[in-house]
């Protein structure tokens, strides 16, 4: 059978991730060159939870500073349609995927291997020609979608093949014999499905296998290298391995696509940077991961203070002269006091040396073929890369009028000739002086902003940490109450429908008695996973106490939500959790309530489910009641 034939088999077999229907149709509007931001921010509206979501990042430190918007109307302006629909698809999925069955399968390594991929992805293509970052950022973040198929599938045979720990290599083959097809060319046709460009439907199925890729398709080979790069680096953040040997690995994958070792270094560190902040927007997991000089500093076994690094570096110092036997005299003076020196006998290649090999100090000559020392000095400081280069100048004459020129073209110091080498040492040590300075600064600036950046991301994990269950990655009761304030708000000015559930767990106590709170635990992640992928993308299931959930269905009635609420029985009453030899089955009991006009707030809403829901214990459990209170 060919793979569209085994994913149309697959596909019928239900459990597949699929996007919601708001995201398929922000993906169709996308492509329609008729369609506005107004249609696209229509739709959007017509999921809440895609709203918030969407409302969260174009308020969030990713974009721009500037002007905080409420509707999602600005929003969609400011982000525009191409990165809506790239987050649309984002969020939807993974959202509907944080959790599942398979218990090998960490679904929260995934997520987290994920986003490191698309964010490093995207920053990887940043400037590069043919190739949209935002684009990159969902094929990075999507591209091994057909693994979480797989465990979605067959949860139980995926497990089994999972713990065989086999290598990448050896993973793709088990799949194929097992079912068919591996989770590369799964992962294309679910971009195929998806309506993705077919430079990452190719992509996705092929760019691990390098060898056999074909160059001729010179975007196609960039995709595919940059999502190599991007998995390498996101070991790194992962810490599959030792980070200093993946790092340079990652770094000689670099040079070879053309990738300079220090552009890489600041790429890999707003990688880093950038995976927290993703990651408090999405409310997937990071983990710490050191910057680029913290991972080297590790591997060469130089941990040492700052400034001992700072004091230990030698001064480079170019100087510049037509004069050889200056430049000769010069250059034995430096050497023997320890310097690194660089020689030139004009003006245009002390320029070019200096851009080449960025030293610490210049010592120029005043007249100078090809460039004068005047304008020597006048460049380094327009130049962004050399202004900070210590300039000291040599001239033959001593007037005020060339010492004002000399200071004002930007030179440090001014040196008369003939000079005793005692008086030129004295000057270069006073201005090393202030070069040692000047690095301490640029360290201690440095490692001032690591330090901000880790309190950023603490703070963000905290604040994530402090709105989800732990146990189950559901929302928590802090977090439910505050969005009930939104959704009647919401409700209220936009007089749309608004209804809740309530469910308790029946019986759950004989669980733990029976089996013991370790085993509750997994069957508490079952249910939890059921609800998940039971409820709609603009439903909030979360969990507020011990085996108690709420449900918040903004726009749906209260019939809708009784609906939805039978579906949620059966998903758990049909759930079979398997612990070594034994079965657990449980059911749960439901009640559901309508906001209506004479409540004072969401509470009372929850409350009147919360009578629902005693009701539908006291006639016997496994049931939904609906709430029968009078408006």
């Amino acid at each position: 059978m060919t793979n569209s034939a085994i994913f149309e088999k697959l596909s019928g077999m239900g459990s597949m991730p699929t996007p919601s229907r708001v995201a398929l149709e922000i993906m169709r509007l996308c492509k329609d060159e008729s369609s506005s931001l107004g249609d696209v921010a229509n739709v959007v509206e017509t999921d809440p939870a895609l709203t918030s979501e969407l409302l969260k990042y174009a308020n969030s430190a990713l974009m721009s500073p500037g002007s905080r918007v409420a509707s999602i109307h600005k929003a969609t302006v400011k982000l525009g349609m191409q990165t809506v629909k790239n987050l649309a698809l984002c969020f939807t999925l993974l959202s509907q995927n944080k959790n599942g069955v398979c218990q090998k399968f960490d679904y929260q390594a995934f997520w987290s291997r994920s986003l490191a991929r698309a964010v490093a992805a995207r920053s990887l293509s940043q400037g590069v020609n043919g190739i949209d970052p935002d684009e990159l950022f969902t094929c990075g973040l999507l591209a091994h979608m057909g693994c979480l198929a797989l465990a979605s599938l067959f949860p139980e045979a995926y497990g089994l093949l999972l713990s065989e720990e086999p290598d990448n290599e050896a993973l793709l083959l088990r799949e194929h014999e097992t079912f068919g097809i591996d989770h590369k060319k799964l992962c294309g046709e679910l971009f195929h499905s998806w309506g993705l460009p077919t430079h990452f439907i190719i992509a996705a199925s092929t760019y691990a296998d390098r060898q056999s890729l074909d160059r001729s398709d010179i975007i196609l080979a960039k995709i595919c290298d940059i999502l190599h790069l991007a998995d390498l680096v996101a070991d790194i953040c992962m810490f599959k391995m030792d980070r200093a040997v993946q790092l340079e690995k990652a770094e000689r994958y670099a040079q070879n696509i053309a990738i300079k070792g220090s552009d890489f270094a600041v790429i890999f560190d707003n990688i880093i940077e950038q995976w927290q902040k993703w990651g408090h927007v999405f409310q997937v997991a990071t983990q710490d991961c050191p910057l680029y000089r913290k991972i080297k500093q590790a591997h060469d076994g130089s941990a040492h203070s700052l400034n001992a690094t700072v004091d230990k570096e030698k001064l480079k110092i170019l100087v510049a002269d037509d004069d050889p036997m200056t430049l000769l005299s010069l250059e034995r003076l430096l050497q023997n006091g320890g310097k690194t020196v660089y020689t030139s006998e004009n003006g245009q290649d002390a320029l070019n040396l200096a851009l080449k090999k960025r030293p610490d100090m210049v010592i120029t000559d005043w007249r100078m073929p090809k460039i004068s020392g005047l304008d020597l000095c006048k460049q380094l400081r327009e130049n962004p890369v050399t202004q900070h280069i210590y300039i000291m100048m040599l001239t033959g004459k001593e007037s005020d009028d060339e010492l004002v020129l000399a200071l004002d073209a930007g030179a440090d110091d001014f040196v008369v000739k003939p000079f005793t080498p005692r008086v030129l040492e004295a000057r270069i040590q006073s201005g090393e002086r202030i070069i040692r300075y000047q690095q301490k600064i640029h360290h201690d600036r440095e490692l001032i902003e690591e330090i901000a950046a880790r309190l950023t991301s603490a703070n963000q994990k905290l604040e994530t940490m402090a709105m989800t269950d732990v146990l189950t990655g559901l929302p928590n009761r802090r977090s439910v109450l505050s969005r009930l304030k939104e959704v009647v708000a919401e409700s209220q000015r936009h007089r749309e429908p608004l209804s809740c559930i309530m469910i308790d767990i029946d019986h759950f106590k004989q669980v733990n008695d029976n089996f013991g709170h370790d085993i509750g635990d997994i069957v508490l992640q079952n249910i939890a996973s059921a609800f998940s992928s039971t409820v709609r993308s603009y439903d909030m299931v979360s969990r507020i106490g011990g085996e108690e959930f709420l449900v918040i269905c903004a726009r749906s009635t209260l019939n809708e939500s009784r609906q939805l609420a039978e579906r949620l029985r059966l998903a758990v009453e049909h759930l079979h959790v398997r612990v070594d030899d034994a079965i657990i089955k449980t059911t749960i009991s439901l009640g559901v309530a309508a906001w209506n006009e004479t409540m004072l707030d969401g509470e009372a809403m929850t409350k009147a489910a919360d009578r629902a829901l005693y009701q539908a214990k006291r006639r016997g459990r496994n049931r939904v009641e609906i709430d029968q209170t009078p408006n």
